[in-house]
């Protein structure tokens, strides 16, 4: 006896329905119940997904938390905000021991700052190109401005510790007045906005408890170190002049010196207010 058409029909859209549903529930129909690998797949990434959504929204917390600690590296030498340091009333810079400080203050050596840097770094980092290095005339002769700036506050020192001891002043007064506006003018582009605590005390101190967060300057020295251009200014500067001040590359630069190099080009200059080509000592 023959099924009539109706319950054919319903057979065939109930059969319909249980093989949609296996499909969708990613069971086979033939009843052997193993996973779809399309469905598996997406079980194992939903709670990877997830962990890595929460773990960027951790990050970026932090971040606007705590901004400082997250700036970007420096442009050039790649350093990084690494420790902080407190301000301070006296140093040993600042010593009533003025034996102790004037021995710091004349110490302070800006040589490896003069570094010699390729071309094609001065091109990706939109830096000029400078006067020729001599024992490479791919690279270009710079001074880091923090050793510029430390050139300064020593030769400053220097006049007054002249003053003090009623010496005959080695600088003149133009140096000094340049050095003293290169330092003006640093301090109005960083714009420190930094509030610094003040507190009722005998003397003019502030910021004390307070820290500040500062890049290593033991890494820009190595970073300098490792792009030397080969430049020591002697004790008197009247010793060496011009481009013997180049000519101390240190074991393993890879520089050879040629003691009769002449110069291409009409002035090269190692620090401010020296000429190497005219051969007259600067005030440095």
């Amino acid at each position: 006896m023959g099924i009539p058409s109706e319950d054919k029909e319903e057979g065939t859209g109930l059969l319909n329905d249980i093989d949609k549903t296996s499909q969708d529930s990613g069971i086979l129909v033939n009843g052997s119940g193993s996973e779809n690998p399309h469905r598996r797949r997406f079980l194992i990434l939903v709670p990877i997904l997830l962990l890595s959504l929460t773990t960027n929204i951790i990050t970026l917390s932090i971040i606007v938390s705590n901004p400082k600690h997250y700036q970007r590296p420096s442009k050039y030498a790649n350093l990084h905000l690494t420790h902080t340091e407190p301000y301070v009333l006296l140093t040993d810079y600042s010593s009533h021991n003025t034996t102790l400080a004037d021995n710091l203050w004349h110490s302070i050596n800006i040589d490896s700052g003069v570094v010699a840097l390729p071309d094609s770094f001065a091109a990706s980092h939109d830096l000029r190109t400078a006067q020729r290095f001599p024992w490479d005339t791919s690279k270009g002769i710079y001074i880091l401005h923090g050793f510029h700036n430390l050139h300064c506050l020593k030769i400053i020192y220097i006049s007054l510790f002249e003053f003090r001891t009623g010496q005959e002043q080695s600088r003149t007064w133009h140096h000094i007045a340049h050095c003293l506006d290169a330092l003006r003018r640093q301090m109005l582009c960083d714009a420190d906005d930094t509030p610094r605590a003040t507190d009722r005390r005998a003397e003019v101190v502030s910021g004390v408890g307070q820290h500040r967060v500062c890049r290593d300057w033991g890494a820009l020295e190595n970073w300098a170190k490792a792009h030397t251009a080969c430049y020591k200014r002697p004790e008197k500067p009247e010793d060496e002049v011009g481009l013997k001040r180049f000519m101390h590359c240190p074991e393993g630069s890879g520089y050879v010196v040629d003691e009769g190099y002449m110069p291409t080009e009409e002035i090269l200059v190692g620090l401010p207010e020296e000429s190497i080509a005219t051969g007259v000592a600067g005030e440095v």
